[in-house]
């Protein structure tokens, strides 16, 4: 898990309930640890980065990360990652706040953002993404001789 010092709770929450549903899981939190070179040099040396639309997921896939990336639909189609033998894009096709039903493909445009601070991308299954974390380990370790 990585993050700034504001992400290291939810961090370290997040590698324990990885840890009680999934002992021997290799996770771990360096939230707040790292500068951008040593989150450069973590990211390289991953098998596999989860995450959204960040700036570390883009990071990994610079560095030839392969990468999973979680992503609301107004945002995959600017910068989500092409092709999917090293990575793989999970969307969410919400186009309404949850709880107003605000139109949220127009925030920035011809609307102004609503109140409401509830998941875009909750409609995403993690079965779905747990699956491309796995194949996509299991290929970065044989193209790694892991």
């Amino acid at each position: 898990m990585v993050g700034d010092d504001g992400d290291a709770a939810v961090a370290d929450e997040i590698v324990r309930l990885s840890l009680d549903s999934a002992p021997g899981t290799d996770i771990r939190s360096v939230a707040g640890e790292l500068s951008l070179g040593g989150l450069t040099g973590v990211l390289a040396a991953s098998a596999v980065m989860v995450g959204n639309d960040s700036g570390p997921r883009h990071l990994a896939q610079a560095v030839g990360t392969p990468t999973v990336g979680i992503y609301w639909i107004g945002n995959v189609i600017n910068a989500g990652a092409m092709g999917r033998t090293l990575h793989r894009v999970h969307l969410s096709w919400v186009t309404a706040c949850p709880v107003c039903g605000v139109d949220v493909t127009q925030v920035g445009w011809t609307a102004e953002r609503c109140e409401h601070d509830d998941s875009l991308v909750e409609s995403v299954r993690p079965a779905a993404v747990y699956e491309d974390v796995r194949e996509l380990r299991a290929t970065s370790l044989l193209l790694r001789g892991r």
